[in-house]
Parts: C-alpha cells; sequence; structure tokens
C-alpha cells in the first residue's frame, strides 16, 4: 500500500520537474531509467529507490531531506499532536480548546486541508455550544469560509464530503436554509449509495457479517431519533408507550446488556419517558424511570468504548478506543443532578427514593469529567 509519505515525494519530483520545465522522458534520461518510472512516482503508485535520492536531489539542486519530505514528516506530527490535544479537550467539553490547538495547526500549515477539516468540526463544536448569537453566528460564518476553500482547492473526495454536513448545518443556522438544501441535494448521495448499502453487496463472509453489525448501530440511533421527533406531537401516553418500544429495540440488539456508550441513549430516553410521567402526574412511575436513568448515566461512565460487545446481534464489533466528543463540561452523573434540580422535579424531590438517586448519583458525579 503506498502511503501518504510517497506521493509527497512524488508530488515533490513533480513540482520541482515542472520548475526546471523539462518533461518526464528528460528527468528519466538523466537518471537513466525508464519515463514509466518517473510516471508512476509522480503519480504516487511507486517510490524511487533509495540509491536514486541523492541523484535526483542533485539533479534538482535540492537536498536529500527535501525530497524525503522531512518537512512532511514533521508536519504530520504536528497534526496527529494536534488532533490528540483537541480531541482531549473536547472529551472533557473544552471546546474553546479544542479550536486553539487547530487554530494554531492551521497558522502553521495553512495549505493543509485534513487540519483545516479538523478546525470545522472543532468550530462546529464549539459554536454548537452556543455561548452567545453573536459567537454562533461568527462560527457558523467561518465554518463556511473553510469549507469553501476546501471545495474550491481540496481534491481528496473524502474531505471535500466530510466538510459538507458543517456546512449544510452552518447555512441554516444563519438564516440561509435554501443554500443548506441546495448543497445537500446536490453533493450529497442518496442514503441507497451510501457505502453502508453498497458494501453489502460486495462483501461477504465474516466481513459482511460485521459490516451488517455496525450498519445495525450506525442505524440505531438515527432510526430511534427519528421516531422520538415524529412523536413529538403526541399526547403523553402515545409518546410513553413509543418510547418504551424504543427501548425495547436496544434490550432486543444489546441482549447481553452490553451498552457501552449506549448506555447514553437510554439513560436520555428513560428521563425523556419520566419528564412524561411527571407531566401527568404519576410521579411513584416517574421515580422508576429516573432511577433507570441515572443506572445508566453512572454505567456511560464505566463501560464506554472499553469493552468489546457479546450480544450475538453485535459480537463483531469492538468499541475500545472510540472517543467521546461533547460540547458539554462534566460526566453524565453529573449532569444529571445538574438536570434533577430544574423546577418540575419538586414534586417528587422529598421522597426517600428521589434522594436515594440523588445520593448515588452524586458518589459518581464528576465536574470535570
Amino acid at each position: 500500500m503506498i502511503n501518504n509519505l510517497e506521493i509527497a515525494i512524488g508530488e515533490k519530483i513533480k513540482s520541482y520537474r515542472k520548475k526546471r520545465e523539462i518533461t518526464q522522458e528528460q528527468l528519466a534520461e538523466y537518471l537513466n531509467i525508464s519515463f514509466q518510472s518517473v510516471s508512476k512516482w509522480e503519480c504516487g503508485e511507486s517510490y524511487p529507490d533509495i540509491t536514486m535520492l541523492p541523484k535526483i536531489a542533485l539533479f534538482f539542486g535540492i537536498t536529500t531531506d527535501e525530497l524525503l519530505c522531512i518537512d512532511k514528516l514533521k508536519e504530520q506530527e504536528d497534526m496527529v499532536s494536534s488532533n490528540h490535544r483537541s480531541h482531549k479537550a473536547l472529551m472533557t467539553g473544552n471546546t474553546q480548546e479544542a479550536v486553539t490547538a487547530m487554530r494554531e495547526a492551521n497558522a502553521k500549515y495553512p495549505g493543509n486541508f485534513q487540519i483545516m477539516k479538523e478546525l470545522v468540526e472543532m468550530l462546529y463544536w464549539d459554536t454548537a455550544k452556543g455561548r452567545d448569537i453573536e459567537h454562533q453566528q461568527s462560527g457558523f460564518k467561518e465554518i463556511i469560509s473553510i469549507g469553501e476553500k476546501i471545495r474550491a482547492e481540496c481534491r481528496d473526495d473524502k474531505i471535500r464530503r466530510d466538510i459538507l454536513q458543517y456546512m449544510c448545518i452552518a447555512y441554516r443556522c444563519i438564516g440561509e436554509s435554501e443554500k443548506a438544501i441546495n448543497l445537500a441535494n446536490e453533493d450529497l448521495a442518496d442514503i441507497n449509495l451510501s457505502k453502508e448499502i453498497i458494501l453489502i453487496q460486495l462483501l461477504d463472509g465474516d466481513k459482511l457479517i460485521r459490516h451488517r453489525q455496525e450498519n445495525l448501530l450506525k442505524f440505531l440511533g438515527h432510526f430511534s431519533w427519528e421516531i422520538k421527533c415524529l412523536s413529538e406531537s403526541f399526547t403523553a401516553e402515545n409518546k410513553i408507550a413509543i418510547y418504551k418500544n424504543i427501548l425495547g429495540i436496544y434490550f432486543m440488539i444489546f441482549k447481553d446488556g452490553d451498552f457501552g456508550h449506549y448506555n447514553y441513549h437510554l439513560f436520555k430516553l428513560y428521563m425523556d419517558i419520566a419528564g412524561e410521567y411527571i407531566n401527568e402526574k404519576n410521579n411513584s412511575e416517574a421515580l422508576e424511570n429516573i432511577k433507570n436513568a441515572a443506572v445508566h448515566a453512572i454505567d456511560f461512565g464505566k463501560t464506554a468504548y472499553r469493552a468489546p460487545h457479546t450480544s450475538p446481534l453485535i459480537d463483531r464489533i469492538n468499541p475500545v478506543g472510540l472517543n467521546l466528543v461533547k460540547n458539554y463540561t462534566g460526566n453524565e452523573p453529573y449532569n444529571l443532578l445538574k438536570n434533577l434540580g430544574e423546577e418540575k422535579y419538586n414534586v417528587i424531590r422529598d421522597t426517600p427514593e428521589f434522594i436515594e438517586i440523588c445520593e448515588n448519583l452524586k458518589q459518581h458525579a464528576d465536574k470535570n469529567g
């Protein structure tokens, strides 16, 4: 497999050859090789033999370090370091630090489209935090500006595709929904043309099973969210029934209780159900669901991204190493405790069950988590 460094060396040879205004054939003649070899270097299909490097460098009047893209290696190392710093900050909800890390990297390597894409992602999470309208508008406009530059100049299809989701959201949030819709319709593929669907027809054996399991988990969040949104105008009774059915889907898929970071989805669902029961003045059911929510909020911190799944429908999935992305501070027990301080819970605040739930959450709450 050709790596990025080999591609960079090929691009450097091509750049210097064009500066000298010579053809591939002329360079090949000097090096006493076939012009096909030069062509393969420049296309990133192969790499010059190590014994050839000093001669190539001498011909172009550069050092072998320059030819070997030592500067490119340093750029890649710096990018990895910046990404690590930004994602570490994002895991604790410090979105400003995440943006700062990528701004510094972008200032140092302004032509690196991968860094620009990462900066857009950090800007999105920081802007979505919504400190004030002016901050939001400024952030979304910067996302659009960087995105347009990437779309105009970047040749990497993946980076161009990845940037679109942030641009669409940004356009909508600054009141230009029509641009967002046009961008999505023109440049984003229909779900039936996605790799998730097409690869089903191309893979087989264990690879196909794993791919289907990955699809199941990818679609799960979207599927349950769409159902939840469609039920917003329903009666409390119907909402509760629907939310419980969604819970049933999760318990079917995660048969062994190996929810991992999906504990977050369950804790949110249980709190939604509890809220509806509060509105219906069914305090006992509200307390039961808050208790379940607390269990999953606590388990989220204990199990997220650590253990492989064991349930039959997802037993090929190993979530170890996944990064938690969030734009808020504090872990889930800490934030659940804050939510339970809202006025609507006053009707059950003094009950022994509510007090016990809060005391349990306090033991696991971490403001900096």
